[in-house]
């Protein structure tokens, strides 16, 4: 396993954000834009985001997303 260092979890984070909002332009808009939008590439562009997303707050470590008791 590969122990990354603050700085550089906040930079893989910063950076899976920022693949998560190409990957959601070029999938979910780009079937927007042109004349036969297919529903299968726009559902696997939300959930490629999604995932995206996800991963990057769990590699910022943000304990407000844990379940407080």
């Amino acid at each position: 396993m590969i122990r990354l260092e603050r700085r550089q979890r906040d930079a893989l984070s910063e950076t899976l954000r920022e693949l998560a909002n190409l990957n959601a332009a070029a999938l979910v808009v780009g079937q927007i834009v042109i004349a036969q939008p297919r529903l299968s590439l726009i559902l696997a562009g939300i959930a490629f985001w999604l995932a995206f997303v996800g991963w990057a707050l769990l590699l910022e470590g943000e304990r407000r997303w844990k379940v407080r008791s």
